[in-house]
């Protein structure tokens, strides 16, 4: 069954109307990552920060901003290693929590477009089964994204000291412009390698596959459905711009603003996230042949 992407786009809207919880796996996922930063932000307050006033300075009104950037300067430095460690520990558990709930979320979508309905067990059973191997294969995308920093060495090298650059910015500019070179032609090559692999996280879920093997499907996907991947990126980034020409325009407005921010914030927590999910879920289904029922065959009641 082919689908062209308007057609994707209305019924992936479709099934997560009908299947709201799909959106639990990301509500999930960004409560527990920010609690587990507050956490981690208490618990370096309480253990390096506060040992560093007497009892008495620990009264806000008796703790000058001179004083506080001072100890907050003393702590990093005495305690860089700590510090690098804790948040290298930080971002790697946040990566898992990520992966198990995106593995959960992307089959709980597949369920959905399958049989019409799915349950937060089924959230569960892709988390437990996908979360691994979903998880090193967003460790591999990383890395492969941070090889193109090789395109901002030639500059680096050739610029030198900081120093030498703030006092001799003539002598310098071709230095900084081959530097500034590299920057963009690593922001692109991030670009391409996003679009490229953008249904690698997809492939793995669906067809409970190794990293490898997904990095490989997904490369495969996109070079037998380019056009789709693109326009479906396109379409993502327009939607992005519309809400964003929406925050800037009635940002003048208090009342309008202050309600259009929670608004916002549902979309861009919630809504949205989930939406993309679906929609490169059914990308994928349909354009790999799976069988998906139409809704007025899922839902004929309604």
């Amino acid at each position: 069954m082919q689908q062209d992407i308007g057609t994707i786009i209305s019924k992936g809207f479709t099934t997560w109307t009908r299947n709201l919880n799909i959106s639990l796996p990301i509500i999930l996922n960004f409560g527990i990552s920010v609690l587990l930063i507050m956490v981690t932000f208490v618990a370096f307050v309480v253990f390096f920060v506060m040992p560093k006033f007497p009892a008495m300075d620990l009264d806000p009104a008796n703790i000058l901003p001179e004083h506080m950037i001072g100890i907050l300067s003393s702590v990093v430095v005495d305690n860089i290693i700590i510090i690098i460690a804790g948040f290298i520990v930080i971002m790697v558990l946040i990566t898992f929590i990520e992966s198990y709930f995106l593995a959960g979320a992307i089959g709980m979508a597949k369920i959905a477009m399958k049989t019409g309905d799915t349950h937060l067990s089924d959230m569960y059973l892709y988390g437990n089964k996908n979360a691994v191997n979903l998880f090193w294969t967003n460790i591999l995308i990383m890395l492969i994204i941070f090889a193109g920093i090789i395109f901002v060495v030639p500059g680096v090298l050739v610029m030198g000291n900081l120093n030498e650059i703030l006092s001799n910015p003539d002598e310098t500019a071709g230095s900084l412009i081959l530097f500034l070179i590299g920057f963009l032609v690593w922001i692109f090559y991030i670009m391409i390698v996003t679009i490229i692999l953008s249904i690698v996280k997809f492939a793995l879920v669906v067809e409970n596959l190794d990293p490898i093997s997904a990095l490989e499907t997904g490369y495969k996907f996109f070079m037998n459905n380019k056009l789709d991947v693109l326009l479906m990126w396109l379409i993502l980034i327009a939607i992005s711009l519309f809400f964003s020409i929406i925050s800037e325009s009635i940002s003048s407005v208090p009342v309008l603003s202050t309600l259009w921010t929670f608004i916002n914030v549902v979309l861009s927590i919630v809504i949205i996230p989930t939406l993309t999910i679906v929609w490169w879920t059914r990308l994928y289904l349909i354009r790999t042949g799976r069988k998906i029922y139409d809704t007025a065959e899922m839902y004929d009641d309604y």
